[in-house]
């Protein structure tokens, strides 16, 4: 799959939400977290790894109950499931990031866990297969698009995120 295909996917997963209202509401959070994150947070800590470690949770817990709630036999023998796979590793981060926090022990580890464009890149990106399955089929060429463009657009976040709060002062 060429880099051109990888991003035609990503940005799907970006826009698809929202063509629909009501299969967008649930995101928007995420996404006023996100924005409102990166202009106001200037230090990260702990207290943030916390934060975000519970936003990764609860959306954990969300997609597995909303995955429990389908037929759990059609998710667990296909490629389906990824979501189960996506929603334990949300479940998993979100307890790390807790415990790391709480235990105050790893800094570098709490700063990375603590920032919000790690936290929403993956909640907002996944969204669409977790929760709209029906407009966005779980395949590996999708979940590359995710990991392929996280870094840049780590750095893209972090750029536009200064560039707003120098705006903001």
């Amino acid at each position: 799959m060429s880099l051109g295909q990888l991003l035609d996917r990503f940005v799907y997963l970006l826009i698809v939400p929202f063509d629909n209202l009501g299969t967008a509401w649930p995101i928007l959070p995420v996404y006023t977290t996100l924005i409102l994150g990166e202009l106001y947070k200037s230090k990260v800590g702990y207290s943030h790894a916390i934060g975000n470690g519970f936003a990764m949770l609860w959306t954990g817990l969300s997609w597995a109950h909303g995955l429990a709630n389908a037929s759990v036999m059609s998710y667990l023998f296909s490629a389906k499931s990824l979501a189960w796979i996506v929603s334990a590793a949300a479940i998993g981060i979100g307890l790390f990031a807790i415990i790391l926090g709480f235990r105050r022990k790893d800094k570098l580890l709490c700063a990375v866990l603590g920032h919000t464009r790690f936290t929403c890149y993956f909640l907002i990106l996944f969204y669409p297969m977790q929760h709209v399955p029906q407009l966005v089929k779980w395949n590996w060429d999708n979940v590359w698009a995710i990991l392929v463009f996280a870094c840049p657009s780590w750095f893209l976040i972090y750029l536009m995120g200064r560039l707003g709060a120098k705006w903001i002062k």
